[in-house]
């Protein structure tokens, strides 16, 4: 009764308002009417044209005018008061009804708590702008090889010569990844690094805080007092030289090389953008260890990342059209290098890479989530209002027009959204520290993920849509009533009307459709990511340890593989060892190559020569990764730069180049040289081995050339450790066995290849485990959403389910009823769901493996759990309504 006196004294007092607001301004409207038509007449008797007489009265009627804009701002004043007076309303509605605010606070917490961690990931890894001068006009430049498209690194000397022709571009820079062991600071220290040219810093639009930085003579090999240059960056410096300001001109050693440090890198400063910082940079000189003869000046050696500054008022695509005429012209220039074409997109999307499509789909799949907790809200409004059918009616007795019913039911669901929103800030503010934590991918700039501005406006944004989203059913549901039909329903009782009733349903059918999509889009990467984890990488992974490990520096071929021997030597001694090899080129690993190669009595044209992948191997490399001999022989410590040239090649390679013969005996001339002058060697197969998948569990059978690590040592060698137990607990020996055989070199990247492989499909699992938890939380939600139709259905339908039972329904009757209701929805929001997941499914086909986006065992499993699900949803308040008393019924209100 307190509650009914107080909204008749809140309704009347603001009719009240109304209804004076509305004669004021009537009156003050015909004032200014009378006022004005007394100017005109006064104007015209002075000798003035009716035209000249209105004008000049509209000209005086200022002081009118002002009047009438004082009492809009004092209307202006009033709405903002009745805002208020509509806040604290709704304020004391929700708390008169804790138990239904609190469930409605945390469905939508939870959404929008999603949605708000997601987009904090997306924001720092795909939006937010890059830290460099004018980010929007850097470029990557990628070498893609026709006609495979494979592969991104460049040449130096094609980078030099796109530089010299090309007219778009400002600057254009080059830069790899390297890796450095420092000596004569105490221990050996490994220490990551990056090679680049002079250029980089500039073309980046950045300059050291300390020193200078490079210039074009750093790129020459011995520039600065017969040592290369090099730059250190601000966190290195702090660590390693106490923030020395004099530390300008010093020499550091790297690799037994020595350095002068010429500057310091402003603080925060991170380039390449990558989850390891670089602690370095050096320049391209050190690619050209004998004067111009390195890597750098082979044009085949495709091995930089470039990057470039696009002039202003340069398109990306005007860019791309002159690069495309360039790398044509080059094309022909060099016909002994393979057909390169030249790609260009902004610097963000290509540092971006394989991790913006999956972060597009959880976004997408948190999205939907979002939707189907609003759906459940609203269906929970709805159900509420039906309690508060008597104030609507006494609110329309009072004259509240519809849009004034509609204005308070909107707020009150605005302020649950925006408390939601609140609360859903700090879980997903929390959820982004979670994932940055456990996430097992490297993804760049995920760990800036945070809160910011534009995380701070997307909440809020979601936040105040939903209460409107959510709010928009519930408020013209209960806003559309006669009066005279609602006050007998008032006077009865809450009860729900047949449009009411449908507009449950179709919240209820939304809710069904979005969590088939998302349980869809899950069941697809669930299974994709099965079918991926039985794939046999070629090898046996289990109980392997892999190290990295440089060769002594300024040493020949021969001295590089004995210091590789001496320590493999060592290692296969070792207690617990099992067996012991090196290669350059390990599956799973970031250090690969690829060269052309030639089939001896097949001359083919060096630029159209087919390409394999190229590893050099120590002996016993094979039977230590349980990689399977199909022909031929293994090679032996006797296969070295004094025997004749040897190579074993992979089934693929065999069948496709072999076909229906046996290769053993036949030559073919890998193009990488080293060990041997200037001139690759014909190489004699003399074995072939079982197909290895390099880099990902879903590349398809490549070709492979092994040849032996004594006739092709790269300077660069992984250890790998077969053990009999965990591969960890021999780190400690192997650190001393290669601190014995040169104390200046250290071990890095020391993993075990079952993490290698594992890293592999770290993304995909985490995608599917993700999507599967958002696809679980979607379906609970709707069944119990459903669930809450159903038993609000069977509530307010008690006396009807008693007459049934009373004229000899049985109750096999009405629980076939009542669960054949909500089946119905289910099964519409099932075809609804399907639908949609046909057309959406194939934006999932690049991250699928094994599976098609339409594919339908999944589908049919999907909505079978679905429905089923569904079905326990709708038998438990169908089993209570079947064992109503209908006596008790039948006296039901």
């Amino acid at each position: 009764m307190r509650l009914e006196m107080e909204t008749f004294r809140v309704v009347a007092s603001r009719f009240l308002a109304l209804f004076r607001r509305g004669r004021l301004e009537r009156e003050l409207n015909e004032d200014i009417q009378a006022h004005l038509e007394m100017l005109v007449a006064e104007n015209i008797q002075q000798g003035m044209t009716p035209e000249e007489a209105r004008y000049a009265a509209r000209r005086s009627f200022g002081g009118v005018e002002q009047t009438k804009e004082t009492y809009r701002s004092q209307r202006s004043l009033q709405s903002l008061e009745t805002l208020v007076e509509d806040l604290r309303y709704g304020l004391r509605q929700l708390r008169r009804n804790p138990g239904f605010t609190a469930v409605a606070i945390i469905t939508l917490a939870l959404g929008i708590g999603a949605n708000t961690a997601i987009f904090s990931a997306v924001n720092a890894v795909l939006l937010r702008p890059l830290p460099f001068f004018e980010p929007g006009r850097l470029v990557s430049i990628t070498s893609a090889q026709i006609p495979r498209m494979r592969g991104r690194e460049a040449s130096y000397p094609d980078v030099l010569d796109w530089r010299a022709r090309n007219h778009v571009f400002g600057q254009m820079a080059v830069f790899r990844t390297e890796n450095f062991t420092l000596t004569g600071m105490g221990e050996p220290e490994h220490v990551p690094g990056a090679v680049v040219s002079a250029n980089l810093f500039s073309t980046l639009g950045v300059a050291p805080v300390l020193g200078r930085s490079f210039v074009p003579e750093d790129d020459r090999p011995g520039s600065a007092n017969g040592t290369n240059t090099v730059i250190l960056s601000h966190g290195f410096w702090q660590q390693e030289f106490g923030s020395d300001l004099q530390v300008v001109g010093r020499r550091i050693d790297l690799d037994g090389r020595l350095y002068t440090i010429v500057g310091v890198a402003p603080s925060g400063f991170q380039f390449p953008i990558q989850s390891e910082p670089v602690a370095l940079w050096t320049t391209i000189a050190v690619d050209m260890p004998h004067g111009g003869n390195g890597m750098a000046a082979e044009r085949g050696a495709h091995y930089l990342d470039v990057i470039a500054r696009l002039k202003s008022g340069v398109s990306i695509a005007q860019a791309q059209g002159e690069m495309r005429v360039i790398v044509r012209t080059m094309n022909k220039e060099h016909p002994n290098i393979h057909p390169r074409a030249a790609r260009i997109m902004p610097l963000l999307d290509g540092l971006a890479g394989p991790a913006r499509p999956a972060l597009l789909i959880l976004l997408g799949a948190v999205g939907c989530l979002l939707l189907v907790a609003c759906a459940n809200v609203a269906n929970l409004l709805l159900a509420r209002a039906a309690t508060r059918q008597r104030e609507m009616s006494i609110r329309a007795a009072l004259g509240a027009s519809r849009g004034r019913v509609i204005r308070q039911l909107l707020t009150e669901s605005v302020l649950l959204s925006l408390t939601g929103g609140a609360i859903g800030l700090l879980v997903g503010l929390r959820g982004v520290n979670v994932l940055i934590r456990i996430i097992p991918v490297d993804i760049p700039r995920l760990s800036q993920a945070g809160l910011d501005g534009r995380v701070l406006v997307f909440t809020a944004a979601v936040s105040l849509l939903t209460g409107i989203l959510f709010g928009l059913a519930p408020a013209f549901s209960r806003s559309e009533f006669a009066l005279s039909e609602s006050l007998k329903e008032s006077g009865r009782g809450p009860s729900e009307g047949r449009r009411r009733t449908r507009t449950h349903g179709v919240l209820v059918v939304g809710e069904m459709a979005m969590a088939l999509v998302l349980l869809t889009a899950a069941g697809l990467l669930i299974r994709s990511f099965l079918s991926l984890e039985r794939v046999h990488p070629g090898f046996d992974p289990h109980h392997v340890l892999s190290v990295r490990l440089d060769s002594p520096p300024h040493v020949s071929h021969a001295r590089q593989f004995a210091f590789f021997s001496q320590i493999l030597q060592r290692v296969r001694d070792l207690p617990g060892v099992r067996s012991a090899s090196g290669i350059f080129g390990l599956p799973f690993s970031e250090v690969n190559a690829n060269t052309g190669f030639a089939i001896e009595g097949r001359p083919v044209a060096e630029g159209n020569r087919p390409v394999t992948n190229y590893m050099a191997v120590a002996p016993n490399y094979f039977r230590t990764l349980g990689i399977p001999l199909r022909d031929g022989r293994d090679f032996t410590a006797h296969d070295n730069l004094n025997a004749p040239p040897v190579a074993i090649i992979n089934e693929t390679l065999a069948k496709r180049f072999f076909p229906g013969e046996n290769p053993i005996g036949h030559r073919i001339q890998p193009g990488i040289s080293n060990g041997y002058g200037d001139k690759e060697p014909m190489r004699e197969i003399v074995g072939v081995v079982g197909n290895v998948k390099l880099q990902s569990l879903a590349s398809g059978p490549e070709s492979e050339c092994y040849v032996p690590l004594a006739q092709s040592p790269l300077g660069l060698m992984t250890l790998v450790v077969r053990t009999s137990g965990d591969p960890m607990q021999v780190v400690p020996a192997l650190r001393t066995v290669i601190a014995s055989a040169n104390k200046n070199m250290t071990g890095y990247n020391i993993k075990t290849l079952d993490e290698l492989v594992g890293k592999s499909v770290a993304q995909p699992r985490f995608v599917t485990l993700l999507l599967g938890l958002f696809a679980g939380l979607a379906m609970l939600l709707a069944a119990v959403g459903l669930y809450g139709l159903i038993a609000y259905s069977v509530a307010q339908r008690t006396h009807e389910i008693g007459v049934r039972m009373a004229l000899g329904a049985q109750k096999r009757d009405v629980l076939k009823h009542i669960v054949g209701q909500g089946f119905k929805l289910t099964l519409i929001g099932v075809s609804i769901g399907i639908t949609v997941a046909l057309v959406l499914t194939p934006l999932l086909g690049s991250q699928l493996y094994g599976v098609k986006p339409t594919d339908p065992v999944t589908f049919t499993a999907v909505a079978l759990a679905l429905l089923g699900v569904a079905l326990l949803a709708c038998y438990i308040p169908a089993r209570r309504a079947a064992r109503i008393d209908p006596m008790v019924a039948l006296r039901h209100e």
